[in-house]
């Protein structure tokens, strides 16, 4: 019979580090509008929720995080 492998599950208490070449991250993002959403429940009920609309997505610039460190 062949050994069983343990389970790697994500640790609960792991947060996740940025990639040591700093990597590309987004800005932060303000939500451009609200739309409203009607949800069936499995029981068959409905819920109506506001749902955020946020743009596509925009890059954190670098250089501004560069000359922030340098002064």
């Amino acid at each position: 019979m062949a050994a069983r492998r343990a389970r790697r599950s994500p640790s609960k208490n792991r947060k996740q580090q940025p990639a040591a070449d700093g990597g590309v991250q987004s800005a932060p993002l303000e939500p451009i509008d609200f739309v409203e959403r009607e949800l069936t429940r499995p029981d068959g009920s409905t819920v109506t929720v506001r749902v955020p609309v946020y743009p596509p997505f925009k890059l954190r610039d670098r250089k501004a995080d560069e000359r922030k460190k340098a002064s």
